[in-house]
């Protein structure tokens, strides 16, 4: 192999994860609200896991594509979460409330 394509195996195996953690890809949190205050709210995911994200002033809360109050996130209700790049800690950009509550077994 020549030096030169020395160099471009060793830059493109370089370069390649600063591509991957690239800002701007939305991470999305979808499941059934545990718990919610005035600054966070907790979410069960499908893989039983409660995560806890911040909500702040600006956060948008949403059911069927209209704004409403964060009092809509309301305990037993789906949520789907937007959490931007999904960096700790996890805050809130949008949250889509369903507009049923969860099924409990």
């Amino acid at each position: 192999m020549t030096r030169l394509g020395c160099v471009a195996v060793l830059l493109t195996t370089l370069t390649v994860p600063v591509v991957w953690a690239h800002d701007g890809h939305v991470h999305k949190i979808m499941g059934t609200v545990t718990a919610r205050g005035d600054e966070v709210v907790e979410v069960r995911t499908p893989s039983g896991e409660v995560l806890s994200i911040a909500i702040n002033a600006k956060t948008v809360v949403r059911r069927d594509k209209r704004k409403v109050a964060v009092t809509a996130v309301e305990v037993g209700r789906r949520v789907v979460v937007d959490i931007g790049n999904g960096e700790d800690p996890l805050i809130a950009r949008e949250i889509q409330v369903g507009v049923a509550e969860a099924v409990t077994k």
